[in-house]
């Protein structure tokens, strides 16, 4: 494998934007796994990969075994750095939805021998990186085919479980980015329920989340409310917190229900 870290000038950024990417290479494994890092025809296998908030395009290379699940599953992984955005167009003119939809699929495909296939295009997060690879993996459904979402913030005008008057530097940027004070308030592409509810095409869902984990009814929520709507998705509760404890062990589960698929 190889671990590489981009620097690129993003036009929906305004500015230069740094990422991880980890690429299979023609080298032995360091692991001896069978899987060998040949180049198909169209491409690898590439998930795009979210950090959360106060994190870093270096979190989950730092806090995960994501270089040895990559190297395991012949699988490409690109991390952003999500700079507390929750991975949405700012009114600042900080397209950060279309970075991730769009430009940085379309950078990295130029870049690296990846598939452009929507099958083999998968997008995956954890806690604001769940959100956003919801929020971006069904608003731009025709380019990614599955959504990796670990104890993910779940935004939906319907919220009954935060309160956005607290003051905090999370709420601080939520009222910022729905420009309100409610979550009644938010347009209808940040509202993760309407997101889905709208999609021309759904791609595949894997949720996790940990049932001592703050998070835990949002996402409990959610998924009674596919379940009601008849949406396919693969859901796992299970006990653990918002930690890296928690998340290594459900990217292994999420990567197994990917290529299980």
């Amino acid at each position: 494998m190889a671990t590489l870290t981009t620097t690129f000038q993003s036009e929906q950024l305004q500015r230069n934007v740094t990422f991880q990417a980890v690429i299979p290479t023609s080298t032995k494994s360091l692991y001896d796994y069978e899987t060998k890092a040949e180049v198909k025809p169209e491409g690898f296998r590439t998930l795009y990969l979210l950090n959360g908030w106060n994190g870093n395009h270096e979190d989950w290379i730092i806090n995960s075994t994501i270089v040895k699940l990559a190297d395991q599953y012949n699988l490409a992984v690109i991390m952003p750095a999500g700079e507390n955005s929750f991975y949405v167009d700012h009114v600042d003119g900080s397209n950060y939805g279309q970075f991730i939809g769009e430009e940085l699929v379309n950078v990295t495909r130029n870049l690296f021998p990846l598939s452009t296939r929507r099958e083999d295009t998968f997008i995956g997060g954890l806690s604001m990186g769940g959100y956003g690879a919801l929020r971006n993996g069904y608003l731009y459904n025709k380019t990614f085919g599955k959504i990796i979402g670990l104890s993910s913030s779940v935004l939906h005008k319907n919220d009954q479980v935060h309160d956005l008057s607290e003051e905090n530097a999370v709420n601080t940027k939520l009222r910022y980015i729905i420009q309100g004070d409610v979550f009644g308030e938010m347009d209808d592409t940040l509202d993760i329920y309407e997101v889905i509810r709208h999609a021309e095409t759904r791609p595949d869902l894997f949720l996790a989340i940990g049932t001592e984990d703050f998070l835990y009814k949002e996402n409990r929520l959610l998924h009674e409310w596919l379940e009601k709507e008849g949406i396919a998705h693969d859901y796992i509760e299970a006990p653990g917190e918002h930690n890296w404890k928690f998340w290594e062990m459900t990217i292994r589960q999420a990567l197994e229900w990917i290529y299980g698929k």
